[in-house]
């Protein structure tokens, strides 16, 4: 899909304040509930459905230099390079432990001369270029075998920035919310270091019959923030409108800074939200796992944001919550 902002008739004044400190922008937004998000129209640039292209367990895309886009189909170890009119220009990787092939697709970076993918299993990063052709390939040290370990950037001296994913457990019952830290690599083969402590997704823990436990996530609920392009990151929290921007090697480029937001969850949005969740299920879920959608837990106020994206020149895309 490709998006294009509508032109407003009446456009709102900025009130966003930028200033600089010590090499570090800072971009104050004001009260959030003031912002105006633009409205966009969405247009079907090509369907992967009518090429004949099947999709599985896709991860992350990212658009290279040259127009392509990468797309990590990582259910079938490979990655897809689609051309600007959606057909396939090249397959890469297969099923392996070989140069270029993978036992795992867990993340894929935007390079400046093509893309990486790591794969968590072999724990390498293999760069290639805008045509798939392997570039390098180079490992993590053996003390970095995390297996939800999330890649954001990655500079051209190898230094890297990277959080944990969702691979963790609370007992007993309730709503948690875990921390993960934000590390950083000077170079593959050493150890990372922990910039900060940042809070990570919430998820809601229940009891289910016959013992164990089962996680779901919170209407509502929070989530942290962490998008790369290429050697930039941006990292928050949509409990607040927080962002900042660092470089591979951990420098801090700039902040962005809202306040208030977060509007408080009407009972009519409760339980619009709950009809979906249940409208979405399998019918052959045992009861036991309807009732808890029907009482699921949920936060009584939104998000004050939902997502954060990078663009070209540190540019930062900001997803308002919306009624």
């Amino acid at each position: 899909m490709r998006s294009r902002a509508a032109q407003s008739e009446n456009p709102v004044p900025s009130t966003v304040q930028v200033r600089d400190s010590s090499g570090v922008k800072n971009i104050v937004l004001g009260p959030v509930g003031e912002l105006v998000a633009p409205d966009l129209e969405l247009e079907l640039v090509f369907s992967t459905l009518e090429l004949g292209v099947e999709l599985y367990r896709v991860g992350e895309a990212a658009l290279l230099d040259d127009g392509r886009l990468a797309a990590a189909n990582a259910g079938a170890y490979e990655v897809l390079l689609f051309s600007g009119n959606g057909s396939i220009a090249a397959r890469v990787g297969r099923h392996g432990e070989g140069p270029g092939e993978f036992a795992e697709v867990t993340a894929l970076l935007a390079t400046d001369g093509g893309f990486a993918v790591y794969d968590a299993r072999l724990l390498r990063f293999t760069e290639f270029s805008e045509t798939g052709e392997i570039a390098s390939e180079v490992r993590l040290s053996s003390q970095s075998a995390v297996v939800d370990l999330r890649p954001l950037a990655r500079g051209a001296s190898g230094a890297m920035l990277a959080v944990l994913g969702e691979q963790r457990l609370f007992l007993p019952e309730g709503t948690k919310r875990d921390t993960t830290p934000l590390l950083f690599f000077s170079e593959p083969e050493a150890e990372p270091d922990t910039l900060a402590m940042l809070p990570a997704k919430e998820w809601s823990y229940l009891g289910i019959p016959g013992g164990g436990s089962s996680r779901t996530e919170p209407a509502f609920g929070r989530d942290i923030v962490a998008h790369g392009l290429m050697d930039l990151a941006v990292i928050g929290d949509t409990d607040d409108l927080s962002l900042a921007v660092y470089s591979a090697d951990g420098t801090l480029k700039r902040r962005i800074v809202g306040s208030h937001g977060g509007w408080t969850v009407a009972p009519e949005e409760i339980k619009r939200w709950r009809a979906d969740r249940l409208l979405r299920m399998p019918t052959d879920v045992p009861d036991w796992y309807r009732t808890l959608a029907e009482t699921a837990p949920y936060r009584e106020t939104h998000p004050a944001f939902h997502a954060a994206a990078l663009g070209p020149d540190q540019m930062v895309w900001i997803g308002l919550a919306t009624r």
